[in-house]
């Protein structure tokens, strides 16, 4: 299978280009004016998501990018045979190394979808390469993901076999046909737990949450990295600090990196991690007996965060860390 791209397009200059247009730090496009602007998430207009998601779908088939559906858009068409009304994004998902699909081809594919419309940019990892997608103000994450040992780690920091990707198994869904993992069920139950079945607006964070064991997500490894390390602490060290409604260090509050590590903060309200790359994470502040998920947090190694509980909102919160100057 081959894609099928405009005479010229590929080419290793025009690469070169996609490679530094579009590989800016996904901050910059959505973290950006947050802070002190927090914001919880925010459902789709399903009938405008519908529209996005097929027109996506009908680019992809024309350029044989074979995609599946995944996270929220999965669970929806399996389980309800609709989109989730209160999603807040579709989520749809291809392998890198799988049908054709190479790092080259997903940078052209998103120049592509820029010329038809779609505001894209792209954040490469180890783990993956995300290209956020909006168009009609509809967000549509598309995660092209690295095989690593036999799986690929899925948000916030699920490992999925990457067998049930082999043979995708076709659906019914939205008037068209679409792939999903398969079994589709065994995806789900993994993703979202044994209660994947029962519709949940909140608290599906804490169900996915607690099946995830530590140290789901490689450290820096490797004696180079360790001399770094040595030499320039602050160059690698994350920090989190979290203080209390009065803008106080809270001693001993303990913070979950999930998929990562678990640390106290000091007196001064640091908690430290050494995390791998600049990427989303999902966090649990943990404080006078009280928790809070932060389901999507923007983080850099090197930098310091600032962690504020909210008199009103409990949970739902993204995008919450103030970096510190």
């Amino acid at each position: 299978m081959r894609l099928c791209f405009p005479h010229g397009l590929a080419t290793q200059n025009h690469f070169n280009v996609w490679m530094r247009m579009f590989s800016r730090p996904l901050s910059r496009a959505f973290t950006k004016g947050y802070g002190s602007d927090k914001r919880t998430m925010k459902s789709m207009n399903i009938e405008k998501a519908t529209r996005v998601l097929i027109e996506v779908k009908e680019l992809f088939d024309e350029l044989n990018i074979v995609f599946f559906l995944r996270h929220g858009t999965c669970l929806g068409a399996v389980r309800d045979g609709e989109l989730i009304p209160w999603d807040d994004d579709l989520d749809i998902g291809s392998i890198i190394g799988m049908n054709d699909l190479t790092e080259r081809s997903v940078y052209e594919t998103a120049d592509i979808l820029r010329r038809a419309g779609f505001e894209a940019t792209l954040l490469r990892t180890d783990f993956y390469i995300a290209v956020e997608l909006t168009k009609s103000g509809i967000p549509v994450d598309w995660t092209c993901y690295r095989v690593i040992e036999g799986n690929i780690i899925q948000y916030p920091a699920v490992k999925i076999p990457a067998q049930l990707y082999y043979d995708l198994k076709t659906i019914r869904f939205l008037g068209g046909e679409f792939f999903v993992p398969n079994p589709p069920e065994k995806y789900l139950q993994l993703k979202y737990g044994s209660e994947w079945q029962l519709p949940k607006e909140t608290g599906f964070e804490k169900d996915i949450i607690n099946s995830i064991p530590e140290s789901v997500i490689p450290k820096r490894s490797g004696a180079l990295s360790g001399v770094f390390k040595f030499l320039f602490p602050n160059k690698y060290t994350t920090r989190i600090r979290v203080l209390d409604h009065d803008r106080e260090p809270v001693e001993l509050a303990e913070v979950t990196v999930v998929g990562f590590n678990h640390q106290p903060t000091d007196h001064r309200g640091y908690a430290r991690f050494d995390l791998p790359n600049e990427d989303y994470y999902a966090l649990v502040i943990s404080r006078f007996g009280e928790e809070e998920i932060l389901y999507a947090e923007f983080l850099r190694p090197g930098k310091s965060y600032c962690y504020v509980p909210s008199a009103n909102e409990k949970s739902g919160r993204t995008h919450v860390m103030e970096e510190e100057n």
